[in-house]
């Protein structure tokens, strides 16, 4: 014994793995049972960035079908033109929205999660420091990724399969990009008629890839749901076994 429990006064195994200093591993557990689960912060991440990929697929189809009707390659005709402007319009509008949705399910989920990674001792990270790293310029170019690389990682997940998470990082920042560039392309085109052609090309580039991050992030999120509800599920069998021994 290396001491008592500050909770219950039960001795304290200096070979148990102890989460945290001072309490023993079952009144730790009970500490974690009262956290909120993830599975309904995941839920709202999940359908907002599955929305996210219906407007991207519907926005890049847009583009696909005015390249296809471009007449002599270059130019779209009157009504064409019209019709993709009142559609690409209402897009980026639900884009707009969807991306505000995703952006805060995403950062409640984030944050839980390394609420609860923390409570099970295999995370260090301040889950408001790592929220706020998302709005910092430069640093969250990388931050953001490193935080949810660690939280795999530390959670058990397979090192050899971390290329799904800088597949999903390099995807996310090569997106946004693409976007900004296809904006103001697109801008030019008033002056420029001739680069119609091009501006769509950047167009169906920025949605897929908005398609693949996104695709690519619901799986990252899915594995460590998945990480995060079976750590939990063994510390609620290690408070039933506790609570069965006590009872007896």
């Amino acid at each position: 014994s290396t001491g008592t429990c500050e909770r219950c006064g039960r001795f304290i195994c200096k070979q148990c793995a102890q989460p945290q200093v001072g309490v023993c591993v079952p009144c730790h557990a009970r500490k974690l049972q009262s956290l909120p689960h993830t599975a309904g912060r995941v839920k709202w991440a999940l359908g907002a960035l599955y929305s996210g990929v219906a407007v991207a697929a519907l926005t890049g189809l847009l583009h696909v079908w005015l390249y296809l009707s471009l007449e002599d390659g270059i130019t779209p005709s009157q009504p064409n033109a019209e019709t993709f402007d009142t559609l690409n319009a209402q897009f980026v509008l639900a884009s707009s929205v969807v991306s505000i949705i995703t952006a805060i399910s995403i950062l409640r989920w984030q944050y839980l999660s390394l609420k609860v990674a923390r409570a099970t001792g295999v995370s260090t990270e301040e889950p408001r420091w790592a929220m706020l790293a998302w709005f910092i310029p430069i640093y969250n170019l990388v931050k953001p990724y490193m935080v949810v690389r660690d939280l795999w990682l530390n959670l058990g997940g397979a090192p050899a399969r971390k290329a799904l998470l800088m597949g999903w990082w390099a995807a996310w920042l090569i997106s946004n990009g693409t976007t900004k560039a296809s904006a103001s392309v697109f801008n030019m085109v008033e002056s420029i008629p001739k680069i119609v052609p091009v501006a769509l090309i950047a167009g169906m580039m920025a949605e897929a890839l908005n398609v693949l991050a996104a695709v690519l992030f619901i799986h990252v999120i899915k594995s460590i749901e998945s990480m995060l509800a079976s750590r939990r599920a063994g510390l609620d069998a290690l408070v039933a076994r506790v609570d069965a021994r006590t009872s007896a």
